[in-house]
């Protein structure tokens, strides 16, 4: 009995209708970025777990000298690391100097050549410096020059298989719920959890495939950290500006000039406060859905995006991928991209369970056309 004026404390709490909304908000509906943009733009179906692609690169163009105590400018042969990059005719300069030589014989890592051969002195030529394969120049009526061409190289990844299972008893699933009923509500939230999944191994995965179980192989799929195996540029604390534009700059040495610059929020950060004026927020109609921003550099255009996924641990808290998605693929199994698999409870359970299923792996041609920045903990 209650002996009061009526309120909303001493009410009976079943009687108050609990204002709430329809909608349950989702943290983090766009958290896996990489994924999302490689299902949109670049997506190759595998016919097999274990895929490959061949890779060639241009003939490399320069050396380095390898003799301790330096040469004079009277001696004309030198040891150089690499003797298969050159061949008898090759015009070399000496970078250091700019004086020409001109190589007269080849034998092993062992040079024969013509010092001064030009309007430069012959000088000092010292352990490691920089030769520079230039042209080259062939006497009249001579045969042809030794041929030279570079052979492709296989990369192998894998197909990995995700799976994501939910599940709710049918008590629940008959239960009149706020925010509408919870195995739909699952089924959204499920989703996102399994494309993270599927994010962190793209970005951080390395290749393998085991069999050892021996009944059923088990294979992961590699990343872009573990096929950027050149490009990399150590900020070691402090990021400057000058830092970042070199970073760019090098970024953009190859490949296309639209990347994409998929980053933990201190680089974003960064680049806000030396860009303010500078940023273009891209519509998300051109950019799949993604909150995107564009930034204009002398070398490329820059879309930077937030990948909140690096900021899980703090290894990857200040890294950024400079990345040229021509030759980034998003690889599922043939009939094996994501699916919603309903009742795949046992038959006597009392409920519904469900899955996401996914067998994809990630291919990474040309590391060259790509760069990691990392290191970052702060900015000036």
């Amino acid at each position: 009995m209650i002996q009061v004026t009526r309120d909303t404390n001493n009410v009976i709490a079943v009687r108050r209708v609990i204002d709430i909304a329809k909608q349950i908000d989702v943290l983090e509906p766009d958290a896996a970025p990489l994924t999302q943009l490689m299902k949109k733009i670049s997506k190759k179906v595998a016919i097999n777990p274990e895929f490959k692609w061949m890779e060639e690169e241009s003939l490399v163009k320069n050396d380095l000298v390898n003799y301790s105590t330096n040469y004079t400018a009277g001696d004309t042969q030198i040891t150089v690391d690499h003797g298969t990059r050159f061949r008898v005719g090759d015009v070399v300069k000496v970078m250091a100097t700019g004086e020409q030589l001109l190589v007269t014989v080849v034998a092993t890592n062992l040079l024969d050549v013509q010092r001064g051969w030009g309007s430069t002195s012959a000088g000092a030529i010292l352990d490691d410096g920089v030769l520079l394969i230039v042209g080259n120049a062939n006497k009249e009526g001579a045969s042809k020059r030794t041929i030279k061409v570079n052979d492709q190289t296989p990369v192998t990844n894998y197909t990995q298989i995700f799976r994501t299972p939910f599940g709710i008893t049918r008590t629940a699933d008959n239960s009149e719920m706020y925010g509408g009923g919870d195995l739909k509500h699952q089924r959204m939230t499920q989703l996102i959890e399994h494309q993270k999944e599927m994010e962190r191994a793209f970005w951080f995965g390395e290749p393998k495939e085991d069999l050892s179980l021996m009944d059923h192989p088990i294979r992961a799929t590699g990343g872009v950290d573990y096929f950027i195996s050149t490009g990399a540029d150590n900020a070691t604390g402090t990021l400057t500006e000058m830092e970042f534009d070199t970073f760019l700059m090098n970024g953009f040495r190859y490949g296309s000039k639209t990347k994409w610059l998929f980053a933990a929020p201190i680089i974003l950060a960064a680049i806000n406060y030396w860009a303010k004026g500078k940023l273009l927020v891209a519509p998300k109609d051109k950019t799949y859905g993604l909150s995107v921003m564009q930034y204009l550099t002398p070398f490329g255009t820059v879309n930077i995006v937030l990948n909140n996924i690096f900021s899980e641990t703090t290894t990857y808290a200040g890294y950024g991928y400079l990345l040229d998605l021509e030759g980034i693929k998003y690889r599922p199994l043939a009939n094996s991209d994501t699916k919603l698999k309903t009742n795949i409870q046992a038959n006597d359970a009392d409920g519904e369970e469900d899955e996401y299923l996914t067998e994809a792996g990630l291919h990474f041609s040309l590391e060259k056309k790509s760069r990691l920045l990392y290191g970052v903990t702060s900015f000036t």
